[in-house]
């Protein structure tokens, strides 16, 4: 275990913490990319620290930064309407449902990582490829929206 970053862990969740609860306070978005790019590189720190490059946790750290994100964001919005009672609901329905799935795919991906194929080159072309083919479709339909 890598002891001389571990002061670094806690920095760094202090400064996530201390962005967060400063964007929130001051009603201002500007801080909170800030906040999570601190609190994903606490945990890439604190992999360093334990020495590994896989954690199971890693799906359930991701899905809650995203459920942090969007209801930091979503506590910067303006009032809901008198009649957004249904509106919270289906929000809160949302925003779980997207960490489930995020959750889950970065489980499926965490698996997939972990599997030994000895395809050799072409195969990896291919899973090249197929990653550079789902970025573009990304892109697509992030245009679109």
């Amino acid at each position: 275990m890598d002891d001389s970053l571990a002061p670094l862990v806690g920095a760094l969740g202090g400064l996530a913490a201390l962005l967060l609860l400063a964007s929130v306070a001051a009603r201002s978005s500007a801080l909170l990319p800030w906040a999570m790019a601190a609190a994903g590189a606490e945990y890439a720190t604190f992999l360093v620290v334990r020495e590994t490059t896989v954690d199971a946790a890693a799906p359930l750290y991701a899905a809650g930064l995203l459920v942090v994100a969007e209801l930091a964001y979503w506590s910067l919005e303006r009032g809901v309407p008198s009649d957004g009672d249904a509106l919270v609901g289906r929000r809160l329905s949302l925003v779980a449902a997207v960490a489930l799935a995020a959750g889950g795919i970065g489980g499926m991906v965490l698996t997939i990582a972990e599997l030994s194929v000895s395809g050799g080159l072409g195969l990896e072309l291919l899973g090249v490829a197929a990653a550079v083919g789902v970025l573009a479709i990304v892109g697509a339909l992030a245009r679109r929206v």
